[in-house]
């Protein structure tokens, strides 16, 4: 199951997120375990009315993976526009409540403060959770630091191996200390939590709470220093003043605006089909929560949504012809027209038959990114003149985009054979569901774990499942075969199909959600009979559950797959895959090894994380000094 990915509010420019103590800490646990540094901060309004001010300062925040709703009116100004928030996420309250969640094995490093606020925060700490395993921690010198400095405290906190680094050096400081800082570092997640230490170590007392929650610390603390922050908090909170009311006036400037993509192409989101939509949904939703503003165009009536917004994407849906040959086309024309009067920043075509329309949208000032997937023009589902079109449109698609994406290595060396031309190499990542998921699905058809080989596919013929069902034919061991997807316009073929099939065959047809996981997490082992110069995303999905799998023997397959699958002969496929089944069906050990394999080479290749990071890359190289950190709501987009 697909968790939510949090939603970000732009307050003055930069990107707020909608969280609460609880989805907080879920944020900075996946953050950790993702095993790459991150940097989380605790934002008032001295800090967005900075980086308004300041654009070396906004570029500062714009790399910060989440950014807390630290100050009311921050938590005021998100709810006027739909964030729904109850409380703000206060800083030293959110280091608290982190500490209080994560025992050992968990890590935690100190940065900033004097040795005896250290000493009190040590002991704090060790009350808030008494399995806490405290790192380490660092009082830095007072006075200007050296490169020599800073590479010293990197070296102790990376020798450290802190999980959570908290960082207490100041509003603004730290902020920079941790961005300049972070690329030292090869794990984790890095807090900006100002004045957090003393808090906390009981230096100096919090507010009151009816303080607190009617917005007035600021005030509790100006009594306490008048001289140090009344110039401080006059200078700006009224910048947040000014600078809110000139945007509800005028609008976001120009340069402060998130940049705007539009996905063309697809069916729509949410994914209820494999390819293109799984795609779009899951890159979409990242890039909306990193700040961009995503549109994607849904298929009237096949995709049809209540929700204006799906995962931080606004939906637009058009109607489209639904036959086999004018369905993609005819809809992605529409989405084109529609596009050029909206005036995106950058459109993501999905499709290489949809190629010769970034030759229009390009003459509107539209930048055109083309996912041209693999060989199209080779599948069987299409006649000689659909064929003729998508070979035509591969060369279209190096003429008339700006760039073009494979997500398979055999991809990018076909383009450079035939045409001269490098795509970009991005492939796809997968959500890794190994909790157990019961939905029924196994007693609706009578199945037991381990008791089934499961296929998942569009029952087109290029798929090949009746190759499958040749083999299975030649099987004749107790086990079933579950055949789970759609027959779309191939009506004559899944009737053959159907012919080939015995009654240890299983049709489900299309499963989504828990139905479809569940399915798979009880498989023995998945099949892919089918040999794609492309990488598919349902394979991704078996290696991100753990799943043995099965497959045909090709370049493409193989580089997705290494050697943690099996693989059956492509010049004798029927004999070669009923060897399989009678293999593996009596060795449960050899799958389980396969399976384990397969999410270890998942978890190391195939990051949606990294996807994003690849994908923020190509669009910083088509759209350089765009501004990307904003929010992923439609009434901030405009």
């Amino acid at each position: 199951m697909r968790g939510e990915l949090m939603r970000s509010i732009l307050v003055l420019g930069t990107p707020v997120h909608c969280v609460t103590y609880n989805t907080g800490f879920d944020e900075v646990r996946r953050l950790v375990a993702r095993g790459e540094p991150a940097a989380v901060a605790a934002s008032n309004t001295h800090i967005v009315s900075l980086a308004r001010k300041e654009p070396t300062f906004w570029d500062v925040m714009s790399r910060f993976a989440m950014v807390l709703p630290d100050g009311y009116p921050l938590v005021w100004e998100m709810n006027r526009r739909g964030a729904g928030l109850e409380d703000r996420v206060y800083g030293p309250y959110f280091m608290r409540h982190v500490i209080r969640n994560t025992p050992r094995p968990f890590r935690h490093f100190f940065f900033g403060g004097s040795e005896d606020c250290l000493r009190r925060l040590r002991a704090a700490a060790r009350a808030l959770q008494p399995d806490i395993e405290i790192a380490g921690t660092l009082s830095p010198p007072y006075r200007e630091w050296t490169e020599e400095d800073e590479a010293g405290f990197a070296e102790v906190i990376r020798e450290s191996r802190a999980d959570f680094i908290w960082v207490a050096l100041g509003g603004e400081r730290q902020e920079r200390w941790i961005i300049k800082n972070l690329p030292r570092h090869e794990h984790g997640v890095f807090f900006a939590v100002g004045d957090a230490f003393e808090l906390l170590a009981g230096s100096r007392p919090f507010a009151p709470e009816w303080m607190q929650h009617t917005g007035l610390t600021w005030l509790y603390r100006l009594a306490q220093e008048p001289s140090r922050l009344f110039p401080r908090y006059f200078k700006f909170n009224s910048l947040f003043l000014y600078y809110l009311g000139r945007d509800m006036l005028l609008g976001v400037p120009r340069g402060r605006r998130p940049t705007r993509i539009a996905f063309l192409g697809s069916r729509g989101v949410p994914a209820r089909y494999s390819g293109f939509e799984v795609v779009v949904e899951e890159l979409g939703s990242r890039l909306a929560s990193a700040g961009y503003a995503v549109t994607v165009y849904n298929r009237y009536p096949r995709y049809v949504t209540k929700e204006k917004m799906v995962r931080g994407m606004r939906v637009i849906a058009l109607p489209t012809i639904p036959t086999k040959s004018l369905d993609t086309i005819v809809h992605t024309t529409l989405s084109a027209v529609d596009a050029i009067f909206r005036r995106y920043d950058l459109i993501y075509l999905c499709g290489v038959g949809n190629s010769i329309l970034a030759g229009f949208l390009r003459q509107f000032g539209q930048k055109v990114v083309i996912n041209v997937d693999g060989a199209d023009f080779r599948r069987a589902k299409w006649g000689s003149g659909g064929r003729q079109w998508l070979k035509i449109s591969e060369r279209w698609a190096t003429r008339l985009g700006d760039r073009i994406v494979a997500d398979n290595g055999e991809i990018v060396n076909r383009y450079e054979h035939d045409y001269g031309v490098t795509p970009d190499f991005i492939s796809y990542g997968c959500e890794f569901r190994t909790v157990p998921v019961n939905c029924g699905e196994l007693a609706k058809w009578g199945l037991v774990p381990d008791g089934y080989f499961l296929h998942v596919s569009r029952l087109t013929p290029e798929n090949e499942a009746d190759l499958m069902l040749e083999a299975w034919r030649e099987y004749r061991g107790p086990m079933k075969l579950v055949v789970t997807g759609s027959q779309n316009y191939e009506h004559a073929y899944f009737r053959r199909l159907r012919s080939l099939a015995d009654e240890r065959v299983i049709f489900t047809g299309a499963r989504f959600g828990d139905s479809y996981v569940e399915l798979s997490q009880n498989a023995l082992a998945f099949v892919m009979p089918a040999a794609i110069e492309a990488t598919r995303l349902v394979l991704l999905d078996q290696m991100a559950m753990g799943k043995a799998i099965i497959f045909k023997e090709s370049p493409a397959t193989r580089e997705v797959l290494g050697d943690a699958a099996e693989p059956f002969d492509a010049n004798n496929p029927v004999a070669s895959l009923a060897a399989r089944f009678e293999s593996l069906s009596a060795d449960p050990a050899r799958c389980r090894e396969l399976g384990e394999r397969a999410l270890s080479r998942a978890a190391a290749k195939f990051s949606w994380d990294a996807v994003l990071a690849r994908y923020r890359q190509l669009f910083d190289d088509l759209l350089p000094g765009h501004f990307v950190a904003g929010p992923s709501d439609a009434e901030s987009t405009g």
